[in-house]
C-alpha cells in the first residue's frame, strides 16, 4: 500500500464536449509539470496523482493509498464537484456523498483542499469529518488560484503548519490579486487547531515552492477576439446609416441579445415545450407565468432555461431579486456553455451580483461567450465596460462589432456615443440616425433612445406624441424602461393629460418588471 501524503486529483470534464473549444487544458498541463515534480530527489513519494478523474478513480485511490492531504483541483458547483463520467461526461458527486466517503477514512486524512468553484459549504462540510479543509466562496481567477497553491504548498513541504501556509498564501493573494484575496477560506472541525497540524517535516532538503503551483494549475478560458483595430468612420453622410453588416436580427426578451438559435437541445419534449411557451410569456412581459415554466425546464437540465431563470432573479421581474439564486443559476448555464448563460454571468461579475465584484471574471466570461459561440451580446457587454472605464476606443470598436454580429442595441450604444461625442466628434444627426436603425430593427434601446430624443428635443423638435409611441412600441415588446417613462409621461402631462392615478399604474407595472427606478420612484411618493 502507498503511503503518499498528498492525493492529487484534477478533472476538466467539460473538455470532452463535442463542443469543447477553449476548455481547460488541465490535464495535459499537469502531466508536464509532474515530470519535474518527480525529477526532484526527496519529492517523489509526495504526490500521488490522479488526472482525468472519474469517481472510480477516487475510491480506488483512497482504498489502495493512504494520504493525510486529499486535493480536487476543477470545476465544482454548491452542490457538488464535478467529475469525468463513463461517457466523459460531467459526473455531480454531491456534497453529501463525498462526507460520507470520507467518513469511511476519518482518522487518517487530516485535511481536504478542494480548488473547485463554490466549495466553501462542501469544505464546511468535509472538515466536521476529517477536521480541517480548504473551499472557495466564489469562483477564483486562474491566475490567483495558481498563486494560492504555490505559496501555500511551498510552505506545508517546507514543514509550516497547516495555518501558517494558508496565512502565507492568503497573504500573497492580497498583494498580487487582491480581488481575490477572500476567496480561499480555511475551515476546521471541533478541537482541531490547525497551527498544531503538520503534512510533511522535510529532513534531508525542502522541497522548491514550484510544486505546489501545480495543484492548482487551470489553463486559461479563452482569449480574446482579434478585431481589425480601426476606429468607425463617421457615417452621418452615408444613405444606409449605420456599420455594414448586422442590424437586422431582432433583439429578444428586452436588451438580453437572444441568438435565433441559442441554447442546448431540450433533454426531453416536455422540457422542450416549457421552455418555449415561458420565452413567449417572458416577450410578452407576463413574468410570473413565465418563471415556473422555466423553473421547470431548468431543473430537467436546459441551459438556456437555467440562463433566464438567472435573468429573472436578477432583475427582479415577477419575481422579488434574489441576488444568490441569479448567481448560481447562470453559473450552471455558463458552465454548460450557454452564451446568455456566460454573458449574463459576466454581467453578475462586473456588477457584484450574488457575488463579488470581478473585472477580471467579468471579461474572462464575456470573451468566453465570443470566443465560443460568437456572442454579439457579449461583444456590445464588452464594449460597455470599456465604455465605463471611459477607454472611448475599445468600446466603439466592440460596438462595432457587435454590429457586424446582428445586434441593432449595438448601434444604439453607439449612437449614444456619438450624441454625447465620447471617443468621436458629437454628432446628433449621426446618434438620431443610428437609434433609428436600431429601434426599426427592434432594439428596445433604440426604441427608449428614439422616444428620448423626441421628448428633450435632442438633435430633433420636442414631439412628445413621437416620444409617446416609441415608448408604446418599447412598452409592447416588454421594456420596463419604456412603463416607467410612460409615467413620467403621465406624471408631467407631457402629450397626455397629467393623471397622478395613471403614472402611479406606469410605475408599478414597471417596478413588477424590474425596473429599480421605478420602486425608488413609488417609495420615495410613499406609496407601494
Amino acid at each position: 500500500m502507498s503511503k503518499i501524503k498528498i492525493l492529487f486529483f484534477a478533472a476538466d470534464p467539460l473538455s470532452a464536449q463535442p463542443d469543447g473549444r477553449g476548455r481547460l487544458a488541465l490535464d495535459e498541463d499537469v502531466r508536464q509539470i509532474c515530470r519535474h515534480v518527480r525529477a526532484a530527489r526527496g519529492r517523489e513519494d509526495l504526490f500521488g496523482w490522479r488526472l482525468a478523474a472519474r469517481p472510480d478513480d477516487l475510491l480506488q485511490a483512497l482504498k489502495e493509498t493512504r494520504p493525510r492531504v486529499v486535493h480536487f483541483s476543477g470545476h465544482g458547483l454548491r452542490k457538488g464537484l464535478l467529475l469525468v463520467g463513463s461517457d466523459g461526461c460531467p459526473h455531480l458527486v454531491p456534497a453529501a456523498g463525498l462526507a460520507q466517503l470520507f467518513q469511511v477514512y476519518r482518522g487518517r486524512i487530516r485535511l481536504v483542499v478542494l480548488n473547485a468553484c463554490f466549495s466553501l459549504e462542501q469544505a464546511e462540510a468535509l472538515a466536521g469529518v476529517v477536521g480541517c479543509a480548504i473551499g472557495t466562496r466564489s469562483e477564483i481567477s486562474d491566475a490567483a488560484a495558481i498563486t494560492f497553491g504555490a505559496e501555500f504548498y511551498s510552505a506545508v513541504v517546507n514543514g509550516r503548519s497547516v495555518k501558517d501556509a494558508f496565512e502565507l498564501a492568503s497573504a500573497a493573494l492580497r498583494i498580487k490579486h487582491p480581488d481575490d484575496a477572500e476567496c480561499p477560506e480555511l475551515v476546521t472541525g471541533d478541537g482541531v487547531d490547525p497551527s498544531r497540524l503538520y503534512v510533511h517535516r522535510p529532513y534531508l532538503r525542502v522541497v522548491a515552492k514550484r510544486v505546489a503551483a501545480l495543484v492548482l494549475a487551470v489553463a486559461t478560458m479563452g482569449a480574446v477576439v482579434k478585431l481589425a483595430d480601426r476606429t468607425p468612420e463617421s457615417l452621418a453622410a452615408r444613405p444606409d446609416c449605420g456599420w455594414e453588416g448586422g442590424g437586422s436580427a431582432r433583439n429578444l426578451a428586452g436588451g438580453l441579445g437572444i441568438p435565433a438559435a441559442a441554447s442546448s437541445a431540450p433533454i426531453d419534449p416536455s422540457a422542450g415545450s416549457d421552455l418555449s411557451a415561458a420565452k413567449i410569456l417572458y416577450r410578452e412581459g407576463s413574468y410570473q407565468q413565465a418563471i415556473p415554466l422555466f423553473r421547470r425546464a431548468a431543473e430537467a437540465g436546459i441551459p438556456e432555461a437555467m440562463a433566464f431563470l438567472g435573468v429573472v432573479y436578477m432583475r427582479g421581474q415577477g419575481t422579488v431579486q434574489e441576488p444568490d439564486s441569479a448567481f448560481r443559476w447562470l453559473h450552471d448555464a455558463a458552465l454548460k456553455r450557454d452564451p446568455l448563460g456566460m454573458t449574463e454571468l459576466g454581467l453578475a461579475y462586473q456588477n457584484g451580483v450574488g457575488t463579488r465584484r470581478n473585472r477580471g471574471l467579468a471579461v474572462r466570461w464575456y470573451e468566453n461567450a465570443v470566443n465560443e459561440k460568437g456572442s454579439a451580446e457579449a461583444m456590445r457587454r464588452l464594449g460597455g465596460l470599456f465604455r465605463d472605464e471611459q477607454n472611448f476606443a475599445a468600446a466603439l470598436h466592440w460596438f462595432r462589432a457587435a454590429v457586424l454580429s446582428g445586434s441593432s442595441d449595438a448601434r444604439a450604444d453607439a449612437g449614444w456615443m456619438y450624441e454625447k461625442g465620447l471617443g468621436v466628434s458629437a454628432d446628433p444627426e449621426e446618434a438620431r440616425c443610428l437609434y433609428d436603425m436600431a429601434a426599426h430593427a427592434g432594439s428596445l434601446r433604440g426604441m427608449l433612445a428614439m422616444g428620448r430624443i423626441y421628448q428633450d428635443a435632442v438633435g430633433v423638435p420636442q414631439d412628445y406624441e413621437q416620444a409617446k409611441e416609441w415608448y408604446l412600441r418599447a412598452v409592447s415588446a416588454g421594456s420596463a424602461e419604456a412603463m416607467y417613462s410612460m409615467g413620467v409621461l403621465h406624471q408631467n402631462g407631457w402629450g397626455v393629460p397629467q393623471n397622478r392615478t395613471e403614472a402611479l399604474r406606469w410605475f408599478r407595472r414597471a417596478r413588477d418588471a424590474g425596473s429599480r427606478i421605478a420602486a425608488g420612484t413609488l417609495a420615495a411618493q410613499g406609496v407601494w
